[in-house]
């Protein structure tokens, strides 16, 4: 069952950030992914979406789309 939802978080993302996540080089913190995709020349709406990513380092796109669910969406995924 687990195995069925995971990505699941990721789907529901807008797809400028699906197009970020499976284009991110892991781990990176979140300053990392910023600059990134700055120097991409992402839009500032994405940007202040992930300048609201607690500081850590993250291992997957996973990890970042879980965080980013609760931001956009308001609830877990």
């Amino acid at each position: 069952m687990e195995n069925e939802s995971k990505g699941e978080s990721i789907k529901e993302l807008p797809l400028e950030i699906q197009e970020i996540l499976k284009n991110t080089d892991f781990p990176v913190n979140r300053n990392e992914i910023i600059e990134q995709e700055r120097k991409r020349g992402a839009i500032p709406d994405i940007l202040r979406g992930l300048g609201m990513l607690p500081d850590k380092e993250y291992n997957s796109a996973e990890e970042i789309a879980r965080e980013l669910h609760m931001i956009y969406m308001g609830v877990p995924s």
